[in-house]
């Protein structure tokens, strides 16, 4: 028997806010980081806040700082860590763009949005644009609303409400295409009893819901397929309705890998890897997963809000 929508629903908790720093680090840093790593994050903000002090013209302290911060869910303090770096490395894409995280989670959303806008002015491509974009597209989420709905349709169950979605975000998408997209997340999550709310959030934040849309790194698609993972289950990742299965058959897996309880793992293994996640025993300390996995969840829980689901089969 197929879950109900409300039990098969991913709960989404508090991820960890860990990664290696883009720049470099030696000397008075060394024993922080070290903390920092072990999760030992009192200890690795006094040893980061003493070299601030000490240290006070120098980017890396106060960036080092603010992700501790971040990582302790104290996004105010860590903003101003954070732009205290932008200041000091103007120029280093990956320090606004946590800038702009921990602005966006401390709920200053368009001061968030102009930051991560100038991510995009430092670095245009790669890594740091790519998430910046992530992190625009779950601002923009926000501002979804309640859509009218067919008559005797829950919204969470209308193909019409992810058909809107997409042109949502993607407005150059053609009528007809937008309503094979939301038709195709519907039955395909129905299918294999995924949440298809987990399944928009997912694809708009890899792709924005753009079918040619392709990473720095090679993925591809609505919900950016690498070759080898396409190639595996048998799909063309350009095509709207085989990504789609794809992406639904991605996220069952491992789902049913890593529990249905917590979607937190079943996000970072979609991102990086199942090997990844079993080798960190959780979230794995790669800027990329951390942040990808906190916006997708944020969309994810907006659109539980605004889309409810009844007690009844996906």
């Amino acid at each position: 028997m197929r879950r109900a929508v409300a039990a098969g629903v991913c709960t989404l908790a508090a991820v960890a806010l860990t990664l290696p720093a883009p720049l470099a680090a030696a000397g008075p840093l060394a024993a922080g980081i070290a903390f920092y790593q072990q999760g030992r994050l009192v200890a690795a903000q006094a040893v980061f806040m003493k070299a601030v002090h000490a240290q006070p013209a120098q980017a890396q302290p106060r960036y080092w700082l603010g992700i501790t911060l971040a990582r302790q869910g104290r996004y105010r303090e860590a903003a101003q860590a954070l732009q205290g770096a932008a200041t000091l490395a103007p120029r280093d894409a990956h320090i606004w763009l946590w800038w702009g995280h921990a602005l966006a989670q401390s709920g200053d959303l368009p001061r968030a949005e102009r930051i991560l806008q100038h991510v995009l002015l430092l670095a245009p491509r790669g890594a740091a644009a790519d998430l910046a974009r992530q992190g625009l597209r779950a601002i923009r989420g926000l501002s979804l609303k309640t859509a009218p709905v067919a008559t005797g349709f829950h919204p969470a169950l209308d193909p019409r409400v992810y058909a809107n979605i997409a042109r949502f975000y993607n407005p150059r998408l053609l009528d007809k295409d937008a309503e094979v997209i939301g038709a195709a997340i519907l039955g395909f999550s129905r299918q294999y009893n995924v949440d298809p709310r987990l399944v928009t959030a997912v694809i708009a934040i890899e792709s924005g819901f753009s079918p040619t849309a392709r990473s720095h790194k090679g993925a591809m698609g609505l919900g950016q397929l690498m070759p080898a993972t396409a190639a595996s289950l048998g799909v063309h990742p350009y095509d709207p309705v085989q990504n789609i299965y794809g992406t639904v058959r991605v996220l069952r897996g491992n789902l049913d890998r890593f529990g249905w309880e917590n979607a937190n793992l079943a996000l970072a293994a979609y991102n990086a890897g199942k090997g990844a996640v079993e080798r960190y025993g959780g979230v794995p300390p790669y800027e990329e997963t951390v942040l990808y996995v906190r916006n997708v969840g944020d969309l994810y829980r907006r659109l539980r809000e605004v889309y409810s689901a009844p007690e009844a089969k996906v």
